[in-house]
């Protein structure tokens, strides 16, 4: 991984995580509301767990896409981060900070990566799916610690959240492909991570 999409990954993860501290306080007003203490707590653990599932999220796309013969990176996206800080002033997330650039490329032989619709559908469906894992597992947390109610309240919010909103079908967003790919995987995928956000904590 090169210098500049490790800055642009952790650019883009720092600035998430800033984003859904303020959405999680109930916005701009909520913040004026909210010790400093109590701020600095959600900070921290918006730090850990979005950094953590954004980067497998992103990492989930880069290595499939790759494993495909794709060339594939993740840049930061400044209008996206720009318009996340701005909707968490409202209380809302727009998780699109940045995206994994995938694009054919020829191998030491000349054989061009075949990136089939089936494929990129599969690419994008990943970074969801992982979010949906890692929901379960921070919900499962409870049933071993249920001390860390805190710890696995965030992490099951903020991971079945970036799974449904990337799911909409929306381009350039994941949704969009796995939705051109199979309508069936795509409904089945946004039931679960939908009603993931439904339910909550």
């Amino acid at each position: 991984m090169e210098r500049e999409e490790v800055q642009s990954i952790v650019v883009a993860s720092l600035a998430l995580a800033v984003a859904f501290t303020i959405a999680f306080r109930d916005g701009a007003l909520g913040i004026l509301d909210t010790p400093v203490d109590v701020m600095l707590r959600v900070l921290v653990f918006s730090i850990i767990t979005v950094s953590l599932s954004f980067i497998l999220h992103e990492l989930g796309h880069r290595q499939l896409a790759r494993r495909f013969g794709a060339y594939a990176e993740f840049r930061k996206w400044n209008t996206g981060l720009a318009l996340a800080l701005f909707f968490s002033l409202f209380g809302f997330v727009f998780a699109a900070p940045g995206a994994v650039v995938i694009h054919s490329r020829a191998d030491l032989w000349g054989k061009i990566a075949n990136i089939t619709r089936r494929r990129m559908g599969l690419i994008s469906l990943i970074g969801p799916v992982i979010n949906i894992i890692l929901a379960f597992a921070f919900a499962s947390l409870l049933l071993i610690a249920p001390e860390l109610f805190l710890v696995a309240s965030f992490g099951f919010t903020i991971n079945a959240w970036l799974a449904f909103f990337n799911l909409l079908p929306i381009p350039p967003l994941d949704g969009s492909k796995v939705f051109l790919w199979d309508k069936r995987i795509w409904l089945g995928a946004i039931a679960v991570s939908g009603a993931m956000v439904f339910v909550g904590f």
